[in-house]
């Protein structure tokens, strides 16, 4: 029989707190066997505002996950768009000792690498070495025992503001659960949307929360850059409930079923069942849509996809992120959200869904569940095919890079 494992997730967002408790096989499937949905409380642009609230809204969805798995969760991963998460690029190149590549080499060029990383007053989320290079030939997973003169390292790593992650973690342990880890989640959703193809040639992640929306990209390598920029559909929501003397519930659910990108979509004429809208916009007991709800929706999600564009255009992410682009969140459901995005970005753009690894619920394979799926991923250890390892040179834990050991084990 199949050896199989329960790890659980924790997708803390602006708009929806998240948390699935899934049981994982040899095979690397992943059966969800329990779902938590709650309203965000105490979260504003993913960055904890309020302790007492946001604790009370995640053990309310832990709970909920814990009584449909039939399971209580210890530990659980954790995604946010909190803190700032910004990534770090580190690249060192070291002399050989001798004619060939021994474990001390390696050890150096690591602990050359780690201590560049700048960590005042952040917190390392992830780290990730994407390759080696010997005398200048890039592209190798594991120097180890090659010949040459001279042995480098690309390291990447994701840090994140201290104080915000600490705010996170006091929230989930009023929980009563352990924080196995936090990541930021552009990354997640992408190791949740993402096939060994996708990465290729290169592809970017556009996580398009309610308060940020975060970008991710990928290659072969895994994942090479991780920004998050402020703001998300939550203020496209507020601009319709400002327009139209809507609630934010009424008006999310105007945004959700009849807002569309789209020139000319019949999603303009539409009526939508409520009681809050002005009578100006009331008709035989419906709200109507107005016809120039797409003027309000378009300039906004315009707005977003310029931000992502001049995001990618000026860093270094422009060349590894290829010429394809993939929407998660809850942002990203927009009716013609891929189409607008294709003529701003101008760059294939596709809707990301939760894929085939999968076992769950139709209702939570879309974007705005790639997350917390991909947190799963990462916790099940099924992202290792995106990644490259140390290698194993079983370091004194007393040495530096011993302690970096022990977190990359830990973190990888």
């Amino acid at each position: 029989m199949a050896r199989e494992n329960i790890v659980a997730a924790l997708d803390v967002g602006s708009t929806k707190i998240c948390c699935f408790i899934a049981r994982v096989s040899e095979e690397g499937r992943y059966d969800v066997i329990g779902i938590g949905d709650r309203a965000s409380r105490g979260i504003l642009e993913g960055a904890v505002v309020d302790i007492h609230a946001a604790g009370q809204a995640i053990a309310m969805a832990v709970s909920q996950a814990e009584r449909m798995a039939g399971v209580e969760v210890q530990q659980i991963h954790v995604a946010t768009s909190g803190g700032r998460p910004a990534s770090q690029r580190i690249r060192v190149e070291l002399p050989v000792a001798g004619p060939r590549i021994v474990p001390a080499d390696i050890r150096g060029i690591q602990n050359a690498a780690y201590a560049r990383i700048d960590s005042k007053d952040r917190r390392l989320l992830l780290v990730r070495p994407l390759d080696y290079a010997v005398d200048g030939v890039d592209g190798i997973e594991n120097p180890l025992g090659m010949y040459g003169s001279r042995v480098g390292i690309d390291l990447h790593a994701i840090t994140a503001e201290a104080g915000p992650i600490a705010n996170l973690e006091a929230c989930v342990k009023a929980a009563h659960v352990d924080v196995a880890g936090i990541l930021p989640a552009p990354y997640t959703a992408g190791l949740a949307v993402l096939g060994e193809e996708d990465r290729e040639l290169g592809i970017a992640v556009a996580d398009m929360g309610g308060g940020t929306t975060g970008i991710a990209v990928f290659n072969n390598r895994g994942v090479t850059f991780v920004d998050v920029l402020k703001k998300g559909g939550a203020r496209l929501t507020e601009d319709v409930a400002y327009a139209f003397s809507l609630s934010f519930r009424e008006a999310e659910e105007i945004k959700v079923k009849e807002a569309s990108c789209l020139s000319g979509s019949p999603f303009e004429t539409d009526s939508l069942q409520g009681s809050g809208a002005e009578e100006s916009f009331r008709k035989n007991g419906h709200h109507v849509v107005p016809p120039y709800l797409r003027q309000i929706v378009t300039p906004r999600t315009e707005q977003t996809f310029e931000r992502v564009r001049a995001r990618l255009d000026e860093t270094y992410a422009r060349l590894e992120a290829g010429r394809r682009v993939v929407l998660t969140g809850g942002a990203s459901q927009l009716v013609g959200a891929s189409r607008l995005g294709e003529l701003i970005l101008e760059r294939q753009v596709r809707t990301g869904t939760v894929g085939a690894p999968f076992r769950i619920a139709e209702s939570r394979t879309g974007p705005a569940y790639a997350a917390c799926a991909g947190l799963l991923v990462h916790a099940g250890g099924g992202n290792a095919v995106a990644t490259l390892t140390m290698p194993n040179l079983t370091p004194s834990s007393t040495h530096l890079f011993g302690r970096f050991g022990a977190w990359m084990r830990q973190h990888i």
